[in-house]
């Protein structure tokens, strides 16, 4: 008998520092081999179609071979899991319940620790749903919406809701509702991630102390639409080609002390759009080639601007009304104005001269969205040129030390050397074409 204790103690002991490898049979379902399975257990699944609905209960490494799928039956959630400490990989997925108040999804994850990569949804409501868990890693996954579907009735391609502490990296997700929709989840750190055609790239909502790193959005009806948040950070991102009438790069609705630092915002209708937020720093963003830079409505106050080049939009800056106070420097350095002439006396590379904008079209645009489509008109120019005649013109802000537009110096620079060399060398040619002929004349 104590033998025997003695053999089973070892062999359990044994199989969790040794876990094996299951391979898949022909026959078997995946749900069989998690019956099969030990915790830690590595199961490979073979390279075909798995027709079946997954409930992953224990903590094992799931491997899909190259074309492997695992397609739903339609009816709920295609993968879902319900342990601790799991790892899914490589395999493509589709094919769950298209119910829109039920939130079914490609993958459902209930539990933490989880670890979702290489995989490729397609044909589902939500790609990757994360519900009430935290510590989660998505990585390396392409998710696609149902085309099939108009846009407001699809799913997300990936949803936290109460969610925390989790790791999205390196996914890219195309057409669906929105790319990443946040609802309750904070302290996620979100990186390297491709959002494109989805209604919003970024939808996000009373979540807090989320971080945002190097993604990519463009072609989405709106870039990053950050609502009823606080303490976010917006670092090294890339929001471009967002066109239609109320499309935008960023939106900050209600969203306070929020950091937006060196990112690209280019070619959208409104690069920034900010109302109800304050006290957020927006420092060193690149805002160029948007039909309206920044549109900051009289509700957001004590908001800090520096150091941004706001250069080529058609128009600069765009308010609802009434007086701003933000504040367009800090520490003595303001922003780069591609439509102020600069004095720079002293060479330090910061104006003698303030920058002061003033329009009166913003407010024409707050009443009368249409009104975007005389942004590319000769019109505009000469109704800001009328109103500040007659004095009509109400928004005005004051940027007291705007900086050098630096890019047209170094642009133009190289250029004219270039040119000065080529000068000189057709003048020396020429004067030893010169020195010959007259030689040869005497």
């Amino acid at each position: 008998m104590y033998r025997r204790m003695i053999i089973i103690v070892f062999t359990g002991l044994f199989s969790m520092l040794f876990p094996k490898t299951l391979l898949a049979e022909e026959s078997e379902s995946i749900q069989a081999l998690l019956e099969k399975a030990k915790p830690g257990d590595t199961i490979q699944l073979e390279n075909r179609v798995y027709q079946e609905d997954v409930v992953i209960n224990k903590p094992v490494v799931i491997k899909g071979a190259g074309n492997t799928v695992i397609k739903g039956s339609g009816d709920g959630n295609v993968v879902t899991l319900t342990h601790d400490g799991i790892t899914l990989e490589n395999v493509t997925i589709k094919n769950s319940s298209s119910i829109l108040d039920k939130d079914f999804a490609g993958i459902k994850i209930y539990s933490n620790d989880n670890k979702v990569m290489h995989i490729r949804i397609e044909n589902s409501l939500h790609g990757i749903y994360l519900s009430e868990n935290k510590g989660n890693k998505l990585i390396d996954n392409t998710i696609t919406g149902d085309q099939k579907r108009n846009q407001s009735r699809r799913g997300n391609g990936i949803h936290l809701f109460h969610s925390s502490e989790n790791v999205i990296k390196g996914n890219t997700i195309d057409s669906a509702r929105d790319g990443i929709y946040f609802s309750f989840a904070e302290h996620n750190q979100i990186k390297q991630n491709t959002l494109t055609g989805n209604r919003y790239g970024l939808h996000y909502m009373y979540s807090d102390q989320n971080t945002f790193y190097q993604n990519e959005f463009f072609e989405n009806v709106g870039g990053a639409a950050i609502m009823y948040s606080d303490d976010i950070v917006l670092k090294e991102n890339r929001f471009h080609d967002h066109y239609g009438l109320q499309s935008f790069g960023v939106l900050l609705q209600t969203a306070n002390n929020v950091k937006m630092i060196d990112n690209q915002i280019n070619f959208n209708q409104k690069g920034i759009f900010m109302d109800q937020s304050n006290r957020n720093v927006l420092k060193d963003n690149q805002i160029i080639n948007n039909r309206i830079g920044v549109d900051v409505w009289s509700s957001s106050v004590d908001n800090i601007f520096s150091e941004n080049r706001i250069i080529g939009n058609n128009l600069q800056y765009s308010t609802n009304s009434g007086k701003d106070a933000n504040n367009w420097s800090e520490a003595g350095i303001g922003n780069a104005w591609s439509d102020h002439t600069v004095v720079d006396l002293d060479q330090d590379g910061i104006a003698d001269n303030p920058y002061q904008f003033t329009s009166a079209f913003g407010e024409v645009l707050s009443k009368q969205p249409l009104g975007t489509l005389f942004l590319d008109s000769p019109a505009l120019g000469l109704y800001e040129k009328w109103n500040q005649l007659i004095g009509t013109d109400t928004s005005n802000i004051k940027d007291p030390y705007p900086v050098k537009v630096n890019q047209l110096a170094f642009s133009i620079f190289p250029f004219g050397l270039i040119i000065i060399l080529l000068t000189i060398g057709a003048l020396w040619i020429g004067h030893k074409r010169a020195i010959q002929v007259w030689g040869r004349g005497r």
